[in-house]
């Protein structure tokens, strides 16, 4: 074979390859419309009611293996698509993949549905976005709204590797102080004793709050601030969830409601930190048995740390708890942690009220399970029928905008569509 004939080869299968991806995003398209669909008629009816649930959304983080984030965004376009007839239609179709309608669906309504449709098949996904975050900006500086707050910081443990992880935003005036202060917690981390005689140098006036030389890696100097104010503050007068607090079990050191540490890490942090132990039943007054039925301070201390939230499953609220006896006090049962389980306000009186039940299985483990006698799982294996996706009428390049390569010119496109709607 030539590499003329190869070349040709290899092209026909890329093609081939191009125009069934290009076809499998449409039937994607499609039923994430049909899901949607269902969705909004589901959360109208709530369906989704029952011990433990508290939203449509919670429903599907449950039932569908979605993020409780990922579930109230589908609520939310699932509800926006009931009063936006074309774009569900072209949704169906394949023509709008679920991307572009989450964007449009922010500013789309029953006067301009028919526009956000056309603009949708005729553009790809990031102008999309774009047009669609200079719609919003420009309609509430014009009806006076209340923009969305975009300066925010979160964080999460990172599942795979057991950091932390955090990112955000913040206003400048608030990230000059941020900076000032790593600053200043970087030369107190890295002065050493030659320099700890030293006068201060003289700070000029204008200059008081500012940062000379930003740091590039603010890691350090940002633990090295935890550190200061964690030294400074008296622990005493802060809740449980301000402490650094590290649980040791069996042969692993863990952080309270995070990942479990490596070994030098463990011995790092044994050195000086304060340490719960996992198991609570030595050195502690925890098993109280039929002598009180209110759990102690040093109970509720390790129920809060061994459970962290309501443990039915599905619920998983952390706060205005209460503790539960698994076999009621009234029927022989004890004040113990094999006896004892958190559960929230909603989820103890739909127990009380029989619409589940829990069973103590030993070793502080627990079954729950429904009226009907099967058990609450907290994220049931889900049933697909991937086959059903093929089925219908979707051209292979239906989710393929007619665009022609131009660039956006923002500020144009929005006056125009503004004026659009004016008209």
């Amino acid at each position: 074979m030539t590499r003329d004939s190869a070349a040709t080869t290899d092209r026909d299968t890329a093609d081939r390859l191009g125009t069934e991806i290009c076809a499998l995003a449409g039937h994607i398209a499609a039923a994430t419309a049909r899901f949607l669909t269902l969705v909004a008629r589901f959360d109208e009816t709530r369906g989704w009611t029952g011990p433990g649930l508290h939203s449509c959304a919670h429903w599907l983080s449950w039932k569908c293996g979605l993020s409780q984030h990922t579930g109230r965004e589908y609520v939310r376009v699932a509800k926006a698509l009931t009063t936006l007839p074309n774009m569900r239609a072209a949704f169906e179709e394949g023509r709008l993949s679920y991307s572009k309608v989450r964007s449009l669906t922010r500013v789309a309504t029953r006067l301009n549905d028919k526009q956000m449709v056309r603009l949708g098949t005729s553009a790809p996904s990031g102008q999309i976005d774009r047009l669609v975050a200079g719609l919003r900006k420009a309609t509430s500086d014009d009806q006076g709204k209340p923009k969305l707050d975009r300066f925010e910081t979160r964080w999460h443990w990172d599942p795979d590797t057991g950091d932390f992880v955090f990112r955000g935003r913040l206003a400048a005036q608030d990230g000059a102080k941020v900076l000032a202060a790593l600053t200043n917690a970087e030369r107190d981390r890295t002065r050493t004793t030659e320099a700890a005689g030293e006068p201060e140098e003289p700070q000029e006036p204008q200059a008081a709050n500012t940062v000379r030389r930003p740091l590039r890696d603010i890691g350090p100097a940002l633990v090295a601030m935890a550190d200061i104010v964690a030294v400074a503050t008296d622990a005493g007068k802060h809740s449980r969830s301000a402490e650094v607090v590290f649980l040791r079990e069996e042969k692993v050191v863990r952080v309270s409601g995070g990942p479990a540490l490596e070994d030098a890490d463990a011995d790092e942090v044994l050195c000086d930190a304060r340490v719960r132990a996992a198991t609570t039943k030595q050195g502690c007054m925890l098993s109280l048995g039929r002598r009180t039925r209110i759990t102690s301070a040093k109970q509720m201390t390790a129920l809060m740390y061994r459970d962290g939230c309501c443990r039915t499953p599905g619920c998983g609220r952390t706060r205005f708890l209460h503790a539960h006896h698994v076999r009621f006090w009234r029927a022989g049962g004890k004040t113990d942690l094999d006896n004892l389980i958190m559960l929230c306000g909603t989820c103890h009186r739909a127990l009380h009220r029989d619409e589940f039940m829990i069973t103590a299985i030993g070793e502080q483990q627990f079954e729950f399970r429904l009226r009907g006698g099967s058990v609450m799982e907290p994220a049931p294996p889900s049933v697909g029928f991937a086959d059903r996706l093929l089925i219908g009428e979707i051209a292979d390049d239906a989710i393929v905008p007619d665009w022609g390569g131009d660039a956006l010119r923002l500020n144009h496109a929005v006056s125009v569509i503004l004026d659009g709607w004016a008209a």
